[in-house]
Parts: structure tokens; sequence; C-alpha cells
């Protein structure tokens, strides 16, 4: 079994925009500590570790690290401890930084936090709230996109790669969409940073596009092959 959060024998380690945030302590980053607080609602998509919280005047998403795959059957949000730097969420602030640096759509990193003890540790990451915003699969379920939408994310995605960054998940709960009809890429857990395009391109838009797929079974989406062609247009037209 991995260690609670409050366990006083584990080891806490915080890494924060002091810039953007009120000062972080270990009890900001457990969900359970929010949960009869204002502000405070589950957040759909994912493995079920997101929620909405308000802190201080801003509203802020809370993640916990959570596994997938046969690996649950032994823990669901454990992970081997190779020392803070080399930790998911330490990777993943450090990755949200460069893909804002270089003009992406994505959520600004607030704070993580990693409990270790011993071998083992269990994390949560906390990104501001994007106002407005809805999944794109929740935005396809109600109505339908224009071409030029389908087309200006074929372009961020073709932006992304581009400057290197592999999304480790690109799924249509990954990517929001506000009511301007502006884009955003969330969740950079397990994300890279390549050195160039090469084929490893195409495994995150294959898997966006099975998503899409697997959703529109399970919920009716406004979508079709026309949509994915738009997309692609858009992905192929960018440098």
């Amino acid at each position: 079994m991995c260690m609670e959060p409050k366990n006083e024998s584990a080891r806490c380690y915080i890494l924060q925009d002091e810039n953007a945030i009120e000062k972080l302590e270990s009890k900001h980053f457990d969900r359970d500590y929010w949960q009869d607080k204002p502000g405070f609602s589950p957040v759909d998509g994912g493995r079920g570790g997101s929620v909405k919280i308000k802190i201080g005047n801003q509203s802020a998403i809370l993640r916990q690290y959570k596994r997938g795959g046969l690996i649950t059957h032994i823990s669901k949000d454990c992970y081997l401890w190779l020392g803070k730097n080399r930790s998911r969420p330490w990777r993943e602030w450090q990755l949200l930084q460069q893909a804002s640096d270089a003009g992406l759509s994505v959520a600004k990193p607030l704070g993580v936090c990693v409990w270790q003890r011993g071998l083992l540790y269990r994390a949560a990451i906390m990104t501001a709230y994007l106002e407005g915003t809805e999944t794109l699969a929740e935005r396809l379920v109600h109505s339908a996109l224009d071409d030029d939408i389908w087309f200006q994310l074929g372009s961020l995605l073709k932006k992304m790669q581009s400057l290197g960054f592999r999304h480790a998940d690109l799924n249509a709960n990954n990517l929001l969409i506000d009511q301007d009809s502006k884009l955003y890429v969330i969740d950079f857990d397990k994300g890279r940073v390549m050195k160039k395009l090469d084929n490893w391109q195409w495994a995150p838009l294959y898997r966006l596009q099975r998503s899409l797929v697997k959703i529109d079974r399970q919920q009716t989406l406004h979508y079709g092959d026309q949509d994915w062609q738009a997309l692609m247009d858009g992905y192929q037209s960018s440098k």
C-alpha cells in the first residue's frame, strides 16, 4: 500500500509559481481538503483524478496522478521514487513551462507536490482553470464545429509537434475549446520534448482520431470523416 498524503512519515516536496498563487502547503494538494469548500467540483474525463477548486481569488484544477492499465491492480497512484527531478509532476511542470514560453495554448502550472516515503511516491499537480472552456468531446456532444475550427486545431497540433512537444495522451478530453473557439492542450503528463519531427508525430494524431471514434460510439458526437479531413488539412498546411 502507498502512503496517504497526511502521513507524517512521508516527505513532501512542493514546487510552485510564487508570482501566480499564495504559498502552497501539502494540504492544498489533498483532494479531501477541498471536498466541502466552495468551488469544489469533480472534472469529467481522464481517470477520475481531477477536481476544480477555488484557491485564493482564482479557480484551479487539481489533478492527482493516477495509473492506468494492469498496474492498477497493484497500485492506482504509487510510483517508483528516483528523485524529485525525475518524478512525473516535476517533469510535467518543466514541460508546461517550456510550452507556455513557446507560445502554446496550455494551462499555466501553479504548483506540484510529491509525497515520498521509501521507494515510492504519490503526487499531484495544480494548474490554472481555463474559464469558459469545455473539452472537445463535450462540445461535440451538443454542437458541430465549423471546418475552420478543425483546421485551426490541426494547425495547433502541428505547431506543438514542430516545436518538439510530444503529447503522451492526445485525446478529445485533453483538448479544450472556449466560447470564442480558442483551443487549448492540457495534461502533459509523460510528455516529452523531441529533437525534430519524425515518424513519432503520427502516433499522437492517430490516438486522437481513435478517441473521437470511440466517444462517438458511446455518446454520438457531431463528428464525421470530413471533420478529421479538415483537421489534417490544417496540420498539413502548417510548417
